[in-house]
């Protein structure tokens, strides 16, 4: 059985960085925003589910759902936010488990920003929990989405705290500093002795970078 090794962390500490670090190696990636991304945008019954619950506010020309809108919505409402959780989160871990079937390499990655929050850290072997500053999550955020700081608040108010997170971490990266690929490459060797040899202890000292 293949290895599984989650990564997690709140939006913003920069869990894309760090795991396409890990593309070199040739390890599949799997990643639950992704297939979160695809469902909304390419498939039918979900988008249409999604704009006859919203409307036609959420929507772009063709019917096409504006992300940046949905987004407004759902971290400005509780409850619609977990209608959508509702609706995506059963066919998105329907998916993982579909390409979990068909991994071959000794071990995976699974990236999962609400692992935790879904009670998902018993189905994995391994919990890599990346960590930043405040003001570093803030920082990334402001860069890439259209919110604002009481938005973003809102965002990191529906997710864990971070010493609850860190609780479940057998491998935390501090990316308040600079990782670069001599720090994945031994991540990677010791992803690779974890999947391969039973013996070695799961626990990296708890803080790996």
């Amino acid at each position: 059985m293949t290895y599984i090794v989650a990564i997690t962390g709140s939006i913003g500490s920069g869990k894309t960085t760090i795991t396409n670090l890990f593309k070199t190696f040739n390890i599949p990636i799997i990643d639950a925003d992704i297939i979160a991304k695809e469902l909304v945008n390419y498939n039918i019954d979900i988008s249409s589910s999604i704009i006859n619950y919203f409307g036609k506010k959420i929507t772009r020309i063709y019917n096409i759902i504006d992300r940046s809108a949905l987004k407004h919505r759902i971290f400005n409402d509780n409850n619609e936010r977990i209608w959508l959780n509702n609706l995506l989160h059963p066919i998105i871990i329907k998916r993982i488990n579909a390409l979990l079937s068909n991994v071959t390499t000794c071990y995976v990655i699974l990236v999962v920003p609400l692992l935790i929050e879904c009670n998902l850290q018993h189905y994995v072997n391994n919990i890599t929990v990346i960590n930043t500053r405040y003001e570093n999550k803030v920082q990334r955020i402001l860069n890439r989405e259209d919110v604002n700081y009481k938005q973003i608040n809102n965002i990191l108010n529906t997710q864990v705290k971070t010493k609850v997170r860190l609780s479940y971490a057998n491998i935390i990266i501090d990316n308040n500093l600079f990782v670069d690929d001599n720090d994945i490459i031994v991540l990677h060797q010791y992803y690779l002795l974890l999947a391969t040899n039973k013996y070695i202890k799961n626990n990296f000292n708890n803080i790996f970078i």
